[in-house]
């Protein structure tokens, strides 16, 4: 009598599949991972998520005392340290998307070659590991805005908000797309490992983190719009305190790219998969 197989592990798949039926099927693998990055970032502090609170506090004091009171950068009548506070909540759910997944492959290379699952589920744990984190933190900053609402120094947060779960997903889509092509890319050439720390810091500076965009000459501003994380984090920040603008034609821009560019991440993934093992 001739064996049925229950499961068939092949390398053989379409460049631009997503197995959407096993992700659901090994679901519970995703939060034992997420778990398990909880338990690699804290473990063994005495603080735990904690630090996630002060680095924001301490983050955002520092910047507001250089940019805000040294530097004179202008916010729309916003107080600086609530102004950097709220960009820096979106670039940073981004940007921990991003490098969280540019060694996807090589960190887990040892399981990978033990166990299969579904190889995107890593990048998807990642995502929403960092998606609890930088929801701390939008919880710190919405305290802060009620601090500054007391005082009369910001506007009432309205039905507007609800714009900032679109947002939200296309940072964290965004830096894990980029992250994952970084990843694949290291298998190869490990260069890229020396370069991702530059790259973020220069993607930092050239997004309205720090100040806003209507205070550029407009031949300036058009270029700060080719960085896609440009208009999320002017969006966002709109839609939290209603400080500055939303550039809807550059938002346009930042959602295909986005597309695009995750496009381009699942096809190099589902291509590396299939023997990077055999490389490393």
């Amino acid at each position: 009598m001739e064996k049925q197989w229950t499961t068939v592990i092949e390398p053989k798949a379409p460049l631009l599949s997503i197995p959407v039926r096993e992700i659901i099927k090994y679901r519970e693998l995703i939060w034992t991972l997420v778990k398990r990055n909880y338990e690699v970032q804290y473990k063994q502090t005495i603080l735990g998520p904690l630090w996630l609170i002060f680095n924001l506090i301490i983050n955002s004091g520092i910047f507001s005392f250089v940019f805000g009171y040294v530097g004179n950068f202008a916010t729309d009548g916003t107080p600086y340290f609530l102004f950097f506070m709220t960009g820096s909540v979106v670039w940073d759910f981004f940007a921990n998307c991003f490098t969280s997944n540019t060694s996807v492959l090589m960190d887990n290379s040892y399981l990978f070659g033990k166990v299969y699952f579904p190889r995107l589920i890593m990048p998807i744990a990642n995502i929403l590991f960092n998606a609890i984190r930088n929801g701390i933190k939008f919880l710190v900053t919405i305290f802060v805005w009620l601090i500054f609402y007391l005082n009369g120094d910001v506007a009432m947060i309205s039905v507007r908000i609800i714009g900032i779960i679109p947002l939200a997903l296309i940072a964290g889509l965004l830096g894990a797309a980029m992250g994952m092509i970084v990843s694949c890319l290291t298998i190869k050439y490990r260069d890229f490992t020396h370069v991702t720390g530059i790259a973020i810091t220069v993607l930092m500076y050239a997004s309205p983190v720090m100040y806003t965009t209507s205070q550029l000459p407009e031949a300036i501003r058009n270029y700060v719009y080719i960085n896609p994380m440009s208009a999320v984090v002017e969006a966002f920040r709109y839609c939290v305190i209603a400080s500055g603008q939303i550039n809807y034609m550059a938002l346009i821009y930042s959602i295909v790219f986005t597309i695009i560019t995750g496009g381009i991440a699942i096809v190099l993934f589902n291509q590396t998969e299939k023997n990077y093992i055999d490389i490393i």
